[in-house]
């Protein structure tokens, strides 16, 4: 079915009352690299309503291949509760090399509905909700491992599981696997930070680390295997600095 106006009539009534008085908390841009090679840069911005979190990405790469370097755009913009990060509402829109692919999803009491556009039609799924939180990964918008680093602040674990909603040509509810390992002196904005280090593993050949720095913030992310690499670029100023508050229990 053509579910356009209907899935973009549900989002716009779930985002709109949340950005009413809305406060930026924090906002930044991200240096993307494959192999040490610089793809481009990501920026986002983060809003809290009353009960909401607001997270926009905008991603602006350009990627190589068989004609040549051809750029890549992706717009994002994300709802959670500000409180427990449960997600509400996600759109995306992905341009490249002439075809742009429209996506979203929405969140519901027992199910959520992922939804999708390209140039030959639309069509919106229902699919029953599965308990805990849901995380969006969508083409490796780093925004969104950020705001998986932020809902684990201050919360110990040695590893936990996560519900991880893998966009794609099939959508796939993934069970990730988060391991803390410790913390590591990383070198960012101009002096050493001690940033908390993280596994993420999303399937049996896909790990992703990152480096979180003392306010919950994405510093680094790796993936080796396919090379991806992105850099959260220094704010103006002393760089984050060690946490001395104690992590609280359980998360």
């Amino acid at each position: 079915m053509n579910a356009r106006p209907l899935w973009i009539a549900l989002i716009l009534g779930v985002l709109l009352p949340a950005f009413a008085r809305a406060e930026t908390v924090d906002e930044g841009s991200f240096q993307v690299y494959r192999h040490d090679q610089s793809l481009g840069a990501e920026t986002f911005q983060l809003t809290q309503g009353h009960d909401s979190l607001a997270v926009m990405a905008r991603q602006y790469l350009t990627l190589q291949t068989s004609e040549g370097p051809a750029p890549i755009e992706r717009d994002a913009d994300l709802l959670v509760n500000r409180y427990d990060f449960s997600l509400r509402s996600f759109t995306s829109e992905r341009t490249f090399q002439g075809a742009t692919i429209k996506r979203g999803v929405v969140v519901a009491d027992t199910h959520y509905v992922c939804y999708r556009q390209d140039n030959n039609g639309g069509e919106g799924v229902s699919y029953i909700l599965p308990p805990g939180r849901i995380y969006v990964m969508d083409s490796q918008l780093i925004t969104m491992f950020d705001l998986i680093c932020r809902s684990f602040q201050d919360r110990a674990f040695r590893s936990r599981d996560i519900n991880l909603l893998a966009l794609g040509p099939r959508d796939t509810m993934l069970t990730a696997h988060a391991k803390a390992v410790g913390t590591e002196t990383i070198q960012w904005a101009g002096g050493p930070v001690s940033a908390r280090k993280l596994l993420l593993q999303v399937d049996s050949q896909t790990t992703f680390t990152l480096w979180i720095g003392p306010k919950g913030r994405l510093l680094r992310l790796l993936e080796p295997i396919g090379g991806l690499r992105a850099e959260r670029a220094p704010p103006e100023g002393k760089p984050e600095g060690k946490s001395t508050a104690p992590p609280k229990p359980g998360g």
